[in-house]
């Protein structure tokens, strides 16, 4: 999923990498913060809702962080590996945004289940929409 948000790269990285604030602007978190730095290894607890309004959690770890550019992260558990992808690209209007994720491993069919792309997409597209409102205003 990609949005042009209409901010500077560096505006829609900060928004974006400041998981404390997720809460304030992202209509899919309810909680998040970040253990550690902002660096490779770190670890988010996150406390989302998906789009019917029931709460999940997940604690991936960080493994990509170039500032201003790219912000990655994978969750892994007994079969499974999700990654989000987030990439930043300037544009004459704004901030491309790139948002991927997906999941692997012998496990990945029952979490698949639980989150069906459609709802994967629903939430990703719901977060960028409004990433996009919030760095507007």
């Amino acid at each position: 999923m990609t949005v042009v948000a209409p901010a500077a790269p560096q505006v829609a990285w900060e928004r974006w990498s400041d998981f404390a604030r997720w809460p304030s602007w992202n209509p899919h978190c309810v909680a998040a913060t970040l253990d550690g730095p902002l660096a490779p290894g770190s670890r988010l607890d996150l406390r989302l809702c998906d789009i019917r309004g029931r709460e999940f959690y997940t604690r991936p770890r960080l493994t990509v962080v170039e500032a201003g550019r790219r912000l990655e992260w994978e969750a892994r558990g007994l079969g499974l590996r999700s990654s989000t992808r987030t990439s930043f690209a300037p544009e004459p209007d704004g901030t491309r945004v790139t948002l991927e994720a997906d999941a692997e491993g012998a496990l990945a069919f029952a979490f698949k289940i639980g989150m069906t792309d459609r709802t994967q997409a629903l939430i990703y597209v719901g977060m960028l929409d409004a990433l996009t409102d919030s760095v507007r205003a």
